[in-house]
């Protein structure tokens, strides 16, 4: 068994915290109380909160993608990669207790000169999107549909977005799964 070291506790605890209650109501000292570290340790890791934001927020950017990747390793269809993605979100929600985005969630603390945060959160929403269009391309779908391949992108896009939202304020995933119908409707 690995032992845990003082960043993972720090990591894992302001994971919890900022999910849970957000970032502007978790303290430092609650942080520490309840990784059980001594609060050198932390400053050792980080010199400030913000900086223990920023590194949490680069944390749940890998762990997304990389539980993406893996949640989808065994699809091929681009477009059955396409649905995954409303079945990775759901499946994540679900988990979470209908927990909500920590993109949005931070991103609604945030002032707009917390300029680091926001770009990590327009980071995490420009790649999802990335994504997003790069399978859509991959589909290969007829030239003559309603939608061309950028505008179904962007509507696949809000689609997940607007589901998730509703997902988080309904505490349902009926929202999710109403928009990958739309969505394979849409195809």
């Amino acid at each position: 068994m690995k032992p845990v070291v003082v960043f993972d506790k720090i990591m894992e605890t302001a994971d919890r915290l900022f999910y849970e209650q957000g970032y502007n109501l978790t303290g430092i000292n609650q942080i520490i109380e309840e990784a059980g570290i001594s609060k050198p340790s932390l400053y050792n890791h980080f010199s400030s909160k913000s900086e223990l934001l920023l590194a949490y927020l680069d944390r749940i950017y890998d762990k997304w993608f990389d539980g993406l990747a893996e949640f989808s390793k065994d699809i091929t269809d681009p477009f059955d990669r396409l649905i995954a993605i409303f079945d990775y979100r759901i499946g994540r929600q679900i988990k979470s207790n209908y927990g909500g985005c920590h993109w949005n969630k931070i991103s609604a603390e945030m002032p707009k000169d917390e300029i680091d945060v926001l770009e990590r959160t327009s980071k995490f929403k420009n790649n999802l999107k990335a994504h997003v269009i790069e399978l859509v391309k991959q589909m290969n779908r007829p030239k003559d549909r309603l939608l061309n391949d950028e505008q179904f992108a962007e509507s696949v896009f809000l689609h997940l977005e607007g589901g998730l939202i509703l997902t988080y304020i309904t505490k349902s995933h009926q929202s999710l799964e109403n928009a990958k119908e739309i969505v394979r409707k849409l195809v």
